[in-house]
């Protein structure tokens, strides 16, 4: 059913899937996050982003699949993505119920967030460079195919 090794991007369907069944299931459905908000988003719409994300992702590689450049650079930017937002939950629920150490360091999971999502938007242009180096390839070989 899933071809990973030459569509690395149905890791993003199957993470997806597993978020959604880890949000509808696990004790963290259940927890009142009252006014919590990340990046000016309520904390609990933030949980159903991350891995609704993940599906635009793979509706956009199902759409874009014979656009693409490189299937390196494919698993590059689904590992990152997937490595990224793991750490990014990871520390979400950390910074939801911290402990004592954690709450005399509550900067250092700020920043360590920032830097996350940066890596996230910058894991991100590895996708875009992906589908223009394919677009531009095609092209390049559409116009010598049409000048010879």
């Amino acid at each position: 059913m899933f071809n990973i090794k030459n569509n690395p991007y149905q890791l993003l369907l199957l993470t997806a899937i597993v978020l959604l069944f880890a949000l509808l299931f696990s004790p963290i459905a259940k927890l009142d996050f009252q006014d919590v908000k990340l990046f000016s988003f309520p904390i609990k719409t933030m949980f159903w982003i991350i891995p609704l994300f993940h599906i635009f992702l793979w509706v956009l590689y199902l759409l874009t699949k014979k656009f693409l450049y490189s299937i390196a650079s494919t698993w590059i930017h689904t590992i990152i993505t997937i490595l990224v937002t793991i750490l990014i939950l990871m520390f979400l629920f950390v910074g939801i119920s911290p402990s004592q150490g954690i709450t005399e360091n509550h900067e250092t999971i700020g920043s360590l967030m920032q830097i996350l999502s940066l890596i996230f938007i910058l894991a991100q242009l590895i996708y875009l460079a992906n589908v223009l180096l394919g677009l531009l390839m095609a092209k390049k070989i559409w116009i010598n195919d049409k000048s010879t």
